[in-house]
């Protein structure tokens, strides 16, 4: 075999290549120099590579149609072999750039370049001495490297028929590599590009010509959201992420299926840590894709999602990255899933009045199997050039299957009375929110996370700058930036970066003109502003952290919220008295202080807006959040019809 023997020559080669005086050494040097200089062209000109792989191609086909023949018992036509491998297509680039991967392995050691030209070389050196072709290299019917047009005909021609008898002679070793006789002839045909490979069925990709999609948003989404970006986690036994809701509240915990049991169990103390460390806005994008997809069925706890790894690249935005390979980008993606994976949700409802509580756990997301699909390479050792093996190379696909927890049948019932999942548990992702580098605008992808899902909540999209930030950064965040005037001043900074890219994305921003003055606004949203009014007061950070600002998504989905508002309304205007009974129902009977100041926060209200409308002093409302008071039953109802909405979505957990 060729390689085995140029194994030789270079050791050959290389003993030779000891200098006994100046001549000798120059000879040497001359040497050396011309079969780099082979090297560089066979390496180089793609030439010599791709007429290997068309050999290997050929013979492929070759033992594939001799098997056929043996197999059906008749002659095949084996003499215009190169014409009938080119009609398969097993000729064209994809499957060549195929063939190439697996002989990667050989082709970037320096030492298979540096064989082929030493037996280039000594082929050379024999012609001339002998005057004539040498017999290995003089093959009728071989394909052939098209001549060089730099040199002249004679030294070019001859140049054509020994690198193309080297590719031959590759091409038989490459082959009689991949032992053929353990391969069927459905594996044949894959290699040669003539037989698809089986793969997964997936779902239809997102965003198929369109910028938006529909995305489930109901509480253990926002909350479960909120514990991979914002890092409130709490240090415990089994460390949790807790949100008080009602008279109930909603917690994350870490979990894994156990391998001995395949049940789902808590991950206690530094494993869990170590997982919710790697938790931010790319793995909350997954949650994202994960809550769009389970919008598609009437029944999502008895859906199975099923992902393609490439797509979700493209989603992202990361088929553009060169800095990473595409094996590198799958494996990040499937950790990503696997993280988001393991978050659990338990949902803890107190009905006071009735004297009653439940506790329900389940995972958010359950991941059935994670598949990892890639080319498998061949790896030669120098010092046993025969042990060949295979190995895997880098994954060029990655497939997912996820199913969502059973949580989604109490949140996600497409079934639920009068439609009013339609308002209260969907909401519209854009596409361009999953472009948001996280790295480079991490709080600009964390307010779109975020505000995504509450857009479906919170109409005006009214909100107070320091209550974004504390649902968006670690609980210690305000009390650290007070502390340091580089923090504030680069925190200031990003805010403003980052409601400059959401409104290049189309949100649509608008500062208080009360409570956010000129003088902290970010300078993208000036027109025709003073100078002087660019001079930020000495307490600007408290100014800022209580100033207003509306942030609603684009007007393109502020249409199809507004839409499917009215549809709602129009499904409560022609529902029966059994049914008004019954959304009523979903109504807290004794509105608390805590429910107060939770229905406050969603609608937007101030203590001070809501005391005016009640017209009762605003120091009642505050006794009634701390528990100091009783809210009267004439209250009780003024605050029911006030908010509804927001009170019907603080019982979904009942």
């Amino acid at each position: 075999m060729l390689l085995t023997s140029s194994f030789a020559l270079i050791q050959q080669h290389r003993m030779t290549s000891l200098p006994s005086n100046d001549s000798q050494s120059l000879d040497l040097q001359i040497e050396s120099d011309r079969t780099q200089s082979i090297v560089e062209k066979l390496r180089q000109g793609k030439s010599f590579v791709g007429l290997v792989l068309a050999n290997v191609a050929t013979g492929i086909n070759q033992h594939r149609l001799s098997r056929i023949s043996k197999t059906s018992k008749r002659n095949a036509d084996l003499i215009n072999l190169y014409s009938e491998t080119e009609k398969i297509g097993a000729l064209q680039k994809p499957v060549i750039a195929k063939l190439e991967k697996l002989f990667k392995a050989f082709l970037k050691k320096e030492e298979f370049w540096e064989e082929k030209a030493i037996w280039i070389l000594s082929q050379l050196a024999s012609w001339e001495k002998e005057g004539k072709i040498p017999q290995e290299c003089s093959l009728p019917g071989v394909l052939s490297i098209a001549p060089d047009p730099t040199l002249s005909e004679g030294t070019a021609w001859r140049e054509s028929v020994l690198m193309s008898a080297c590719a031959f002679y590759t091409a038989s070793d490459f082959i009689s590599y991949l032992n053929l006789t353990s391969f069927s002839i459905e594996d044949l045909e894959k290699l040669l590009g003539i037989r698809e490979d089986e793969t997964p069925t997936t779902d239809h990709t997102l965003f198929q010509g369109k910028d938006i999609e529909k995305v489930a948003t109901g509480y253990p989404i926002l909350t479960g959201a909120q514990a991979l970006i914002n890092s409130q986690w709490q240090n415990d036994e089994y460390p949790y992420w807790r949100k008080l809701v009602g008279d109930g509240f909603i917690q994350h915990n870490i979990v894994r299926k156990s391998s001995e049991t395949s049940q789902i169990e808590l991950v206690p103390g530094k494993a869990a840590w170590e997982i919710i460390q790697q938790f931010g806005p790319e793995a909350a994008y997954i949650l994202l894709i994960f809550s769009s997809y389970a919008t598609d069925s009437e029944k999502p706890w008895e859906q199975v999602i099923r992902l393609k790894g490439t797509d979700l690249i493209k989603l992202f935005g990361w088929d553009r990255r060169t800095d990473i390979t595409l094996g590198q980008k799958l494996k990040k993606i499937g950790n990503l899933a696997e993280l988001v994976c393991s978050l659990s949700v338990l949902v803890s409802n107190i009905n006071i009045g009735a004297n009653r509580y439940n506790i329900a756990r389940s995972a958010m997301w359950l991941l059935e199997e994670i598949e990892y699909s890639g080319q498998l390479a061949l790896t030669i050792d120098n010092d046993q050039p025969k042990a060949v093996r295979y190995e895997a190379g880098e994954p060029d696909e990655l497939y997912i299957r996820v199913r969502p927890g059973s949580w989604t049948e109490k949140f996600l019932n497409q079934r639920d009375s009068i439609g009013r999942e339609t308002l209260r548990q969907y909401g519209y992702l854009a596409k361009s929110t999953l472009k948001i580098n996280p790295y480079r605008e991490r709080l600009a992808s964390k307010l779109s996370i975020f505000l995504t899902i509450m857009s479906r909540i919170r109409q005006d999209g009214r909100y107070e700058v320091g209550t974004l930030l504390e649902r968006l950064e670690p609980e210690d965040f305000i009390s650290e930036i007070q502390k340091s005037k580089q923090k504030r001043n680069h925190l200031i900074n990003q805010w403003d970066n980052a409601l400059l890219k959401l409104h290049e994305l189309g949100w649509q921003i608008e500062f208080d003109p009360e409570s956010y003055p000129e003088s902290i606004r970010p300078e993208w949203s000036l027109v025709g502003a003073e100078e002087s009014t660019r001079s930020r007061p000495r307490n600007w950070l408290g100014i800022w952290l209580k100033a207003l600002i509306s942030i609603k998504p684009t007007s393109l989905i502020q249409e199809k919220l507004e839409s499917v508002r009215a549809t709602a309304s129009s499904k409560k205007r022609k529902v029966t008295p059994e049914q008004t009974e019954t959304t009523l129902s979903n109504i807290p009977d004794i509105i608390t202080g805590k429910i107060l100041a939770q229905a406050l926060e969603a609608k937007g209200l101030s203590k001070a807006q809501l005391a005016k409308q009640l017209e009762v002093d605003r120091s009642m409302v505050t006794r009634w959040i701390k528990g100091e008071r009783t809210i009267q039953p004439k209250h009780q109802e003024h605050i029911k019809q006030l908010m509804r909405f927001e009170l019907q979505q603080l019982a979904e957990i009942s």
